[in-house]
């Protein structure tokens, strides 16, 4: 396992499509980081999906500034109708 919780909060992007899933994340996809372990990084992609990329299988990069992070108590803040 290369990542740990340092990563927590920050962007994610993927260089390439996932081929591990029948509905993948596709190249250019971006999201933020909200949990990793057991060589899985889970992601709550922009695009509404909430499915993790494997660490030593996807092609991905984690992108953006390092203060871009999730609030401390690791809830994503929606405003906005529902």
């Amino acid at each position: 396992m290369k990542y740990g919780k340092e990563i927590i909060g920050k962007r994610i992007r993927m260089v390439e499509t996932m081929t591990n899933e029948k509905y993948p994340i596709e190249k250019g996809e971006m999201g933020t980081i909200r949990h990793v372990g057991g060589g899985v990084i889970n992601v709550v992609w922009d695009n509404g999906r909430d499915i993790g990329v494997i660490e030593d299988e996807d092609n991905f990069e984690i992108v953006g500034h390092p203060d871009t992070h999730l609030p401390p108590n690791n809830f994503l803040v929606f405003s906005g109708n529902i």
